[in-house]
């Protein structure tokens, strides 16, 4: 009798079942491992060599980031969104995949490292370009902030992160104002520079 039960007990029904409570239990656990781990290293990025180390390894992998930053997906890691910015001197486009947290009228972005190429172009421009869960914003007008005006940005479970690392540097970039078009705007003849309507030659 005892072999007959356990034998109806293995039915796929109950199979699908143990397997539906198993895989969130997985999923749940791996995540708080990776979250644990994650903010155990956070307080190494203090030491100069850790932190130059981190920073040569992620540039490494930000082709791989790159994809998924600035879309939905890319939200589950830290908010990761992508920051268009142009090098102050080469004049070229880079995407930087970062983390990008809602402050006031515009995001804060913290500055990880002690130098980084991407906070000086945006100072230097003046204004940049971040796309963050699918959708894309003009900014401008950075200015650097304090750790207190900072830490109100973030996830109370992000807080921890950013204080273990010692991060004390901010950016936070205000959304720049968007220019509607009227419709009264008199069209420019760009043969002579001069307003009205585009003069007409004959054959």
């Amino acid at each position: 009798m005892t072999v007959i039960r356990s034998m109806q007990d293995r039915t796929p029904f109950t199979g699908a079942l143990r397997a539906l409570v198993t895989i969130p239990t997985i999923a749940v656990a791996g995540a708080a491992a990776l979250y644990l781990l994650l903010l155990g290293y956070s307080p190494l990025l203090r030491v100069r060599w850790i932190s130059d180390r981190t920073r040569r390894s992620t540039k490494r992998l930000n082709r791989f980031a790159g994809k998924l930053a600035g879309t939905r997906a890319g939200m589950l890691y830290f908010n990761l969104s992508a920051l268009h910015h142009v090098g102050r001197r080469s004049g070229r486009a880079y995407v930087t995949p970062l983390g990008a947290y809602p402050l006031g009228d515009g995001f804060l972005l913290a500055v990880a490292y002690p130098e980084v190429d991407w906070l000086r172009n945006v100072l230097a421009a003046g204004k940049c370009t971040l796309t963050r869960n699918g959708k894309e914003y003009a900014l401008e007008r950075p200015e650097m902030i304090s750790l207190s005006a900072a830490l109100t940005a973030y996830p109370w479970l992000v807080k921890p992160f950013i204080v273990a690392a010692g991060m004390n540097r901010f950016l936070w970039l205000h959304r720049a104002p968007v220019t509607e078009v009227t419709g009264t705007e008199v069209p420019i003849n760009h043969r002579d520079g001069k307003t009205g309507s585009p003069s007409i030659r004959s054959a």
